[in-house]
């Protein structure tokens, strides 16, 4: 993919956002406790060598993820100017791979899956915000983030459209942190779309530019209720402002949108070692999304909506209102 954007804020030219950035990106591992959960939590930093980040972006993985999930997206999004950081939840993380009989890793998802889990999750979120900015122990880098951008795979996608607003009947709704200024979810979903009180309420109050990316064959793993077509809801019902995106992928699976499986995942499900042809044309449309909502770049937003498009394959979708 050919052409460059130039970010309004630097003025000076942005390489082609689905191609490794110019900057490199140290990692570095650490962890923070919650003293009133008694919960600690693993987490995974990203730092560019960019002197004045375009925002920070805190990612939540999926069920038998952990802080090493999402790899080939934060390292990417980092390269481009990005801080980022992953955190592991506890609970829904890898230790539910320990077992990986097909019938005991159905119990161990079902398990995870849980309103009280997502409610944990979310937790975990809130907490990790609340230190960005206060815990000497993380970067100063990190610390100084006044735009934040969140992001999550399956389940970690669902804690995501929490985070920004959306109302469940069985979570306390959640006010958005004032520092979010976007959400990209990957393959998210409006499980039990057919209850009440109906999506609109459910979608309707996430104000947040929101990025939903999926696939035609996304049809979820370990607990098969989520349809593709299913995975497209939240976009439909969320309001026209501020900027919502879908984008579906034809062919893509569950697990081409994990962003990198750690060596447990790779057993257990049989990942395939070739990422998806696709790969490109996500990695450039989020760091679009990302230059465009965090980095307040006029000209990534254009590109993502008006030059982006041509480049899909035939019979891959985006949308945007």
């Amino acid at each position: 993919m050919g052409g460059s954007l130039s970010p309004a804020t630097q003025g000076e030219s942005q390489p082609e956002p689905g191609v490794t950035g110019p900057w490199p990106v140290s990692t570095q591992l650490t962890r923070l406790h919650d003293t009133r959960r008694a919960r600690t939590l693993p987490v995974k930093l990203y730092l560019p060598g960019q002197p004045r980040p375009h925002g920070l972006i805190v990612f939540s993985h999926g069920l038998g993820g952990s802080c090493e999930s999402a790899t080939a997206w934060l390292m990417h999004w980092a390269s481009h100017g990005f801080l980022a950081l992953a955190l592991q939840h506890p609970g829904s993380d890898d230790s539910i791979l320990r077992n990986n009989s097909p019938l005991a890793l159905r119990r161990a998802f079902k398990a995870a899956m849980t309103p009280e889990e997502l409610t944990r999750r979310a937790d975990d979120l809130r907490f990790v915000l609340g230190a960005i900015g206060h815990d000497p122990t993380l970067p100063d880098a990190i610390n100084a983030a006044t735009a934040i951008g969140i992001a999550g795979h399956s389940f970690g996608a669902v804690t995501v459209q929490l985070m920004a607003g959306e109302r469940r009947p069985t979570q306390p709704a959640i006010d958005p942190d004032p520092r979010l200024r976007a959400a990209l979810a990957l393959s998210p979903s409006a499980r039990h779309a057919d209850s009440a009180p109906g999506l609109d309420q459910r979608f309707g109050h996430i104000r947040l530019p929101f990025f939903g990316i999926t696939g035609s064959r996304d049809d979820g793993m370990g607990i098969s209720d989520i349809s593709a077509a299913n995975r497209e809801l939240p976009f439909r019902h969320m309001p026209a402002d501020d900027g919502k995106y879908l984008l579906v992928f034809a062919g893509g699976n569950h697990l081409d949108f994990a962003g990198e499986a750690s060596d447990t995942e790779r057993i257990v499900f049989q990942v395939r070692r070739q990422p998806a042809a696709f790969r490109p044309h996500l990695l450039a449309a989020s760091t679009a999304f990302w230059l465009a909502h965090l980095g307040s770049d006029a000209t990534a937003r254009h590109w993502l909506t008006t030059d982006f498009p041509a480049r899909l394959r035939p019979d891959d979708r985006f949308e945007h209102k």
